[in-house]
């Protein structure tokens, strides 16, 4: 596919998002499970749009979900259900075109229907504690991630908590993360989470874990102490418990002016050793560490949401799935900036990152991402992207440099 076909394309594309600006209609209605259980529209846990939180989500997901609305309530001597299981249907729907070094040569495009299709059910479990668990489907096999989060005591204006987790990719994080960072890989503002962020570049905050976070959180700030393991199901996870991995994270979130702002430190250490099926042990390294910091506010009358972060890794490739390696020093550094020119409704943003897997002095990986989210309802969003690598290093996990664009439906049901 040539320049010129591409350019048609985008184009062409850019039209179609415009013109389904123009004729969907304006009401917002709530995104489910959640929204079911507090009576409350998604903006009221969501900056911009799903599923990036503000401070007030923050503190809902902090309390373990436990906070009800108008929902009715089956309570007793030790027990306060709700009336009913909140679930939802989550779904990606969407359209791929890569245009680079492919295998096959010309990339002539990929319908992803369904990219994902996930039950999601969570909510209030009993007076001091809440769940979450997501089953689901992507390309064409299962996926599960469960936690319960138990509030075991409360000192002073801050909350302690115990929560048990397993998920079968989204990283140690997953058992307690506020930030929209891409600290934790399902905790984004865009689809593009390697484009933007450095512990989704790196692999370090996704893969198979299995673990227990041990939280203290407060209204501006938390930590997270976690021991893990790498694996999930029947995979990794016989494990002694001296050959468990380490995962700390702390956050600051203050607010600064009328700026809603995150600074924070995530620290991964430790080898795991696991059974390898045969009767013997493998070991698993774990070791990187990110710091990213967030400002979600406003200019004018638009939202305006800016998030960083940059990382280091030595660990396993074969688990985190990214640019770490045994031997060298993988590194990253990212940026995003997203603005909503119609609030609440459509917004543009800008994201930039920078990779080098440390094997030599010329594997730099780069991209630019550039697009645009349009929210038909408050649990629909369309979004459109386009993503420009460059740099003379190539992505490990594909071992190829590729320009893409996508188009997506992102809905909850």
């Amino acid at each position: 596919m040539n320049k010129k076909h591409t350019i048609l394309h985008v184009n062409a594309m850019a039209m179609l998002l415009l013109a389904v600006s123009i004729i969907l209609p304006e009401h917002a209605t709530a995104v489910p499970a959640f929204a079911r259980q507090t009576s409350m529209p998604c903006t009221a846990c969501h900056f911009q749009h799903f599923p990036a939180l503000n401070s007030f989500g923050r503190s809902f997901r902090a309390g373990g979900y436990t906070l009800t609305g108008g929902q009715g309530l089956i309570e007793g001597d030790d027990i306060s259900l709700p009336l009913m299981l909140n679930a939802s249907v989550v779904t990606k729907l969407r359209y791929q075109k890569t245009n680079g070094n492919t295998d096959a040569g010309t990339d002539y495009g990929k319908i992803e229907w369904p990219d994902e299709a996930a039950l999601l059910v969570g909510g209030k479990l009993a007076k001091d504690a809440g769940f979450l668990m997501e089953l689901g489907l992507t390309d064409g096999s299962s996926f599960l991630s469960t936690k319960v989060h138990f509030n075991v005591a409360k000192m002073g204006g801050t909350q302690l908590s115990v929560i048990p987790f397993s998920t079968d990719g989204l990283g140690a994080a997953y058992g307690f993360e506020l930030l929209n960072t891409g600290a934790q890989r399902s905790q984004r503002p865009i689809e593009e989470r390697k484009g933007f962020s450095a512990a989704q570049a790196l692999g370090l905050g996704s893969g198979e874990a299995t673990g227990i976070a041990l939280v203290a959180s407060g209204h501006n700030y938390f930590l997270n102490y976690t021991p893990w393991v790498p694996g999930w199901e029947d995979t990794n996870t016989e494990v002694r418990a001296s050959g468990l991995a380490h995962y700390f994270r702390a956050a600051y979130t203050p607010f600064i002016g009328p700026w809603d702002t995150g600074f924070g430190v995530q620290v991964w250490s430790g080898d795991a050793e696991v059974g390898d099926g045969a009767g013997g042990e493998t070991v698993i390294a774990t070791d990187g560490w990110v710091v990213d910091a967030q400002a979600q506010g406003s200019v004018g009358s638009m939202p305006l949401g800016l998030y960083a972060s940059y990382g280091m890794c030595s660990a396993d490739p074969l688990h985190f799935l990214g640019d770490c390696t045994n031997t060298d020093d993988g590194e990253a550094f990212g940026i995003l900036g997203q603005l909503g020119v119609v609030p609440n409704k459509a917004d543009i943003f800008l994201a930039y990152r920078s990779l080098d897997d440390g094997s030599d002095s010329d594997s730099k990986f780069n991209a630019t991402t550039v697009g645009g989210n349009y929210m038909f309802s408050q649990n629909i969003r369309f979004e459109l992207y386009y993503v420009k690598e460059s740099g003379s290093g190539v992505d490990a996990r594909s071992n190829e440099r590729d320009d893409k664009w996508l188009f997506q439906l992102f809905a909850g049901y």
